[in-house]
């Protein structure tokens, strides 16, 4: 571990290279902002596990006093204008400050990630993306209230449901899921709002499996009831009592008659990442014990 005299130093080195690398223009931003951030954040690491603070002057002492010069150096990035890239490193730097039990600072720079989104990113790849990104490190985040921790994922929820592809749509929705049930966080198992992301995800699949069949004269692939089927088989093992057998039995016959409505395919089980789902369930059902109790009412 560095001492304290190290550590300042290494301050006063990274105030001095943001200096010189905020002259860099347009073209190198990109290039040379990303490698300052991470070393800050790993100097802010070793602040956090430093028992007192670092004095010294014009350098700041604390990690939430890096984490202000870090914010206003990613918002270069965002007038470059490089939002996707800012974005990733606002979220990456929300992560390292929830690591070291700063919510104030996790959330203004999550929310600085939301302005980028709305603001700045247009494409609708890049919109799936930074949406994905966003949900996954909220996903990993554990340092916020309830109260800081609803505003956030209503948002990001909100996001994913305003994508302009269906497919991209269901996917996002039936991601978010995971915000309402964290398997590693005792205190984030919110069952029933993690099934109601899952049938949201369900009526948007419903749709544009509609849509297919409108524009295709047939139903299409069922490839993405097929992922949800498979959303709740997880949360069913992991316990969520919202989600019950005959929910997946549900979704399994829907698969089928879906299966057997397209036009010139009657053969039941023909796709394959379905057919691999039936061969899991019935998997679960040869261990015996627990895990055959929970599976035996499912008949697919």
């Amino acid at each position: 571990m560095l001492d304290n005299e190290e550590l300042e130093e290494m301050l006063k080195i990274i105030c001095v290279v943001r200096k010189h690398l905020m002259t860099g223009g347009p073209r190198r931003l990109p290039f040379t902002v990303p490698p300052l951030v991470f070393s800050a954040l790993r100097l802010v690491r070793q602040l956090e596990s430093q028992d007192g603070d670092i004095a010294g002057e014009d350098v700041p002492a604390t990690p939430r006093a890096v984490f202000q010069i870090l914010n206003q150096t990613i918002e270069v990035l965002s007038s470059v204008p490089c939002p996707e890239l800012a974005l990733r490193l606002y979220l990456q730097c929300a992560e390292t400050a929830s690591d070291c039990d700063l919510e104030p600072v996790a959330y203004e720079l999550f929310t600085q990630a939301f302005i980028l989104y709305e603001e700045e990113i247009a494409d609708s790849k890049e919109q799936v993306t930074a949406i994905h990104l966003i949900v996954g490190t909220l996903q990993r985040i554990n340092v916020f209230g309830v109260e800081n921790r609803d505003t956030l994922t209503h948002k990001a929820t909100g996001y994913s449901a305003r994508l302009l592809k269906k497919p991209d749509q269901c996917r996002a929705v039936y991601a978010c899921s995971h915000l309402f049930w964290v398997d590693d966080l005792d205190g984030i198992k919110d069952g029933e709002r993690a099934l109601l992301c899952l049938r949201r995800a369900l009526r948007i699949a419903n749709a544009a499996q509609q849509m297919a069949n409108v524009t295709r004269g047939n139903s299409g692939p069922v490839t993405l009831f097929v992922e949800i089927l498979n959303k709740y088989i997880y949360f069913f093992e992991k316990g969520n009592p919202h989600i019950t057998p005959s929910d997946i039995q549900s979704l399994g016959e829907l698969i089928n008659n879906e299966m057997q409505s397209d036009n010139g395919n009657t053969t039941i089980h023909s796709d394959p990442f379905f057919t691999s789902t039936l061969r899991y369930i019935r998997f679960q059902k040869q261990k015996g014990g627990l895990m055959r109790e929970k599976y035996d009412p499912i008949k697919l």
